[in-house]
């Protein structure tokens, strides 16, 4: 229940801190994005508020980040279902190789006394 409480309050500070990020951050930019630098071909945004641009960027580096930590993710668990195989594959070759004794019969045993 305290986690709980520390976890919301955490959040609601967060959640302040961006409104007043946001409010301090309203001027218009134009973003411009050259795409050779030998020609003077630009991409040029219409007038957005700075804040967009700096809470996008923010959006878009942690949607990238995340597609690259799920795709680690998935090659871990490809590799590990691949290992399982190999120890069960191992285990039931070592099983084939442990035979269970077995006594030799009575009437032999009498023979050899």
């Amino acid at each position: 229940m305290k986690m709980r409480w520390v976890r919301n309050v955490l959040w609601m500070a967060v959640f302040l801190f961006v409104i007043l990020f946001s409010v301090q951050n309203r001027e218009l930019v134009t973003v411009r994005f050259g795409f050779s630098p030998l020609s003077n071909q630009q991409w040029v945004s219409p007038p957005v508020p700075l804040v967009l641009i700096i809470l996008g960027s923010l959006f878009l580096g942690t949607l990238i980040g995340g597609i690259g930590d799920l795709y680690r993710r998935l090659q871990l668990r490809r590799a590990v279902g691949q290992y399982q195989r190999t120890i069960e594959r191992m285990e039931k070759e070592i099983q084939s190789f442990r035979r269970p004794h077995v006594e030799p019969p009575s009437s032999l045993l009498e023979k050899t006394r």
